[in-house]
């Protein structure tokens, strides 16, 4: 009789620990997605997780609004690619389109294409002068661009002609870490306001809000329309 209470009262605690956990997690789903959907009224904290499972801005990257990156190189020219933000948001590409070389190109017009399956995004240019060369490797292996966006994911090198006026705008260092976390921050509402409900804490969010590698594969053109007008177009 003492055994089959020990065991009675042993599977009540499991059972009172289950409903505990759910409780807990349906709290927090709450907190992240308000009821009828929409941007969440209490901001999910997503610093740490950047931090740790995104790729580390090197010191002498620059990054510019479009969210492309530049790189100095001798001769005056830069190295320019896609940040973390347009991988992550891809999580992987089909094909890089990049820009002819020798073409002139003013900054905020179109510089170069990614592509996924039938989706195409166009990054826009940071800075306005020439296409001195480009990454022929990424005829081959396009996923560089997304493991790889500040080395040898680069797209083409770029002889500045108005760099005294249009660098001033682009970020160095601790300031362009925090101008990118609140990028994240904003690319993550700007998907939450597309969610269904029901979905926002599938496969769309890492812990803590990260959006996850990938996320804007699950939306419609339109969105990934809205995506390159609010995030890749300088405003």
């Amino acid at each position: 009789m003492v055994a089959i209470f020990v065991v009675l009262m042993f599977l009540g605690f499991i059972l009172a620990d289950l409903v505990l956990q759910k409780v807990e997690a349906r709290r927090a789903a709450l907190a992240l997605v308000p009821a009828g959907g929409g941007i969440a009224p209490r901001r999910p904290s997503l610093r740490p997780a950047i931090r740790d499972v995104w790729p580390t801005l090197p010191e002498a990257v620059y990054l510019s609004e479009g969210h492309s990156w530049l790189r100095p190189r001798p001769q005056g020219v830069f190295r320019i690619g896609p940040d973390a933000l347009v991988g992550q948001a891809l999580g992987s590409v089909t094909r890089v389109v990049p820009p002819r070389v020798g073409s002139e190109v003013w900054a905020g017009t179109p510089l170069f294409q990614m592509e996924a399956g039938d989706r195409t995004l166009s990054v826009a240019a940071p800075v306005s002068g020439r296409v001195v060369e480009v990454n022929s490797e990424l005829q081959d292996r396009p996923e560089l661009a997304v493991s790889e966006p500040y080395g040898a994911g680069w797209v083409c090198t770029f002889l500045p002609s108005r760099l005294a006026e249009e660098k001033p705008v682009w970020r160095l260092g601790q300031k362009a870490v925090a101008w990118f976390e609140q990028e994240v921050q904003r690319f993550s509402e700007f998907l939450w306001t597309r969610f269904d409900s029901d979905l926002a804490l599938g496969e769309t969010s890492l812990d803590g809000g990260v959006p996850a590698p990938g996320s804007l594969k699950a939306f419609d053109a339109d969105t990934w329309k809205a995506f390159e007008i609010e995030f890749l177009s300088p405003r």
